[in-house]
């Protein structure tokens, strides 16, 4: 008797414990003391040869969008990647590759506005958790959970990005969202509306805000001096630009493609 009743306290121990390492979070927290994520990957593809182009979509059937921070002689970046890579399989994703930009040496990918949308958005967590707001390789899902480095924090760094990839995002958002472009000569014009963007919230909801991003992204791009050995690099983002409102109009410098014409406008909404 004595017997059963020290294991049942036993098993009363053990259970929280056990509770408690389920529960534990094989990501950190992307934004610092702010509830928020990305919506979005609403892209338009500018290789084509048009002067017009358009897209709407509704909130609910846009993919999962992955940011990561990387650089052309990172070589830890390549087994990130390629865990990525594995990770997503088929899954219906927009992926964005941010590159070192700010007294880099060798990669010739970021600019200005690429750094300034990383370290507003991610910058504050990743020198919390690392000690620097830029640190390759960084991957980032749905602008939610960030995953720093190659140390993983279950059995492997793959299963911690089906776990974050997983989730989804966490934004209670329905409605509509579009973007449109317009090319004359060389000036593009670019029009968004988020205003059909409807918060799904019934009861003691929090203040939303929404900010809106257009960023440039090459699907490909050639780089043999990369000292990382990857060649041709993908998803590379050459610029970011922040918008002002839930709707307008704005011209942009569209960027130059690195090579060939594979470039894309894609539309990023912040939310918290």
């Amino acid at each position: 008797m004595r017997t059963l009743a020290a294991l049942l306290m036993v098993g009363l121990i053990i259970l929280p414990i056990q509770a408690s390492a389920a529960s534990e979070s094989v990501w950190d927290d992307a934004r610092e003391g702010v509830q928020g994520g990305t919506i979005g990957g609403l892209s338009l593809s500018l290789s084509e040869s048009s002067t017009e182009y358009s897209a709407s979509r509704e909130v609910v059937e846009l993919s999962h969008v992955i940011e990561v921070y990387t650089a052309t002689w990172c070589t830890n970046c390549v087994t990130t990647e390629h865990d990525l890579d594995e990770a997503i399989g088929d899954t219906d994703v927009v992926r964005i590759h941010y590159h070192r930009h700010k007294f880099e040496a060798e990669d010739p990918f970021g600019s200005n506005g690429t750094e300034e949308r990383w370290e507003s958005s991610y910058g504050a967590a990743s020198t919390t958790i690392g000690g620097a707001p830029r640190l390759a390789p960084t991957t980032v899902f749905d602008g939610e959970r960030l995953h720093l480095g190659t140390s993983s924090k279950s059995d492997s760094l793959l299963n911690d990005y089906i776990a974050s990839l997983g989730i989804g995002s966490t934004h209670e958002f329905g409605g509509t969202m579009s973007l449109s472009a317009t090319t004359s000569g060389a000036t593009t014009e670019f029009s968004w509306d988020l205003t059909g963007m409807s918060y799904n919230c019934a009861d003691d909801c929090p203040t939303e805000s929404l900010t809106a991003w257009l960023l440039f992204v090459e699907d490909s791009a050639n780089f043999p001096e990369g000292s990382n050995e990857v060649g041709d690099y993908l998803h590379v983002l050459h610029d970011a630009v922040q918008l002002d409102g839930l709707s307008g109009s704005t011209a942009i410098d569209v960027p130059t493609a690195w090579d060939g014409n594979d470039l894309s406008a894609i539309l990023l909404v912040d939310w918290e």
